[in-house]
């Protein structure tokens, strides 16, 4: 083929130089997802099926709950304006070395705040995605209001979690690290009822013990400007 479609290409990475804590950073990142590979969670293939649930992503993108960076570094490389919002300073520190190992680190729009109140004007993004997060999230209703408000009409949802199967791996997971995985977790097909009532039209999957929601706004896109600043 003489060109790729918009929705698959990546802008390639920036060839710089890698601190060595990010080095120490991607190790201790990729021996721990190889133990959960271990369990039965494959957290690379997990990102790549999202991923290819949600494309395209184009124009202003918001990620809630940016963890350590997992999805961001698969996002960040697309042809979008990428904008990443977690209420913990600690993980987002995590995510700039992820991101910055994988070359991107340039790319990315770094927010602190709480999702249940978005310091972003009504319909100011493309899309807002969120993976892995959602549990992590008390009242989630309240954030998915939020998410609504501020994505544009024509604009998309992408809202993924662990199936139940992986819910019940990452348990088994963080018992032999000694922890508790925090666990509020949100039923989808009620997700799914709240969007389709408002009109929205929605896209179920489920793979790779991920479950994925896609919800489209309804009404007639918005030009993007590709500009996001917190107001």
């Amino acid at each position: 083929m003489k060109s790729l479609d918009r929705s698959l290409r990546s802008r390639p990475p920036t060839k710089r130089r890698r601190s060595p804590a990010a080095v120490a950073n991607h190790r201790r990142l990729a021996a721990r997802d190889a133990r959960m590979r271990r369990f039965g969670y494959d957290a690379s293939a997990g990102v790549k099926f999202v991923m290819a649930q949600a494309l395209p992503l184009e124009g202003s993108v918001l990620e809630i709950g940016t963890g350590k960076g997992r999805f961001l570094s698969a996002l960040a490389p697309r042809d979008a304006s990428v904008t990443t919002l977690d209420i913990s300073a600690e993980e987002q520190r995590y995510a700039r070395l992820n991101i910055e190992y994988a070359g991107v680190k340039n790319r990315v729009q770094y927010v602190i705040g709480d999702a249940a109140c978005l310091p972003w004007p009504d319909a100011a993004f493309d899309a807002i995605v969120t993976m892995n997060a959602i549990h992590h999230i008390p009242d989630f209703q309240r954030v998915l209001e939020e998410m609504r408000r501020v994505v544009k009409p024509g604009g998309k949802l992408v809202l993924a979690d662990f199936s139940p199967r992986g819910f019940q791996i990452m348990a088994r997971f963080h018992r032999s690290e000694g922890k508790i995985h925090e666990c509020h977790r949100c039923d989808f097909s009620d997700l799914r009822k709240r969007l389709r009532d408002a009109g929205w039209t929605t896209r179920y999957r489920k793979g790779k013990m991920q479950e994925l929601l896609v919800g489209w706004r309804p009404g007639v896109p918005v030009q993007s400007s590709k500009s996001n600043p917190v107001s």
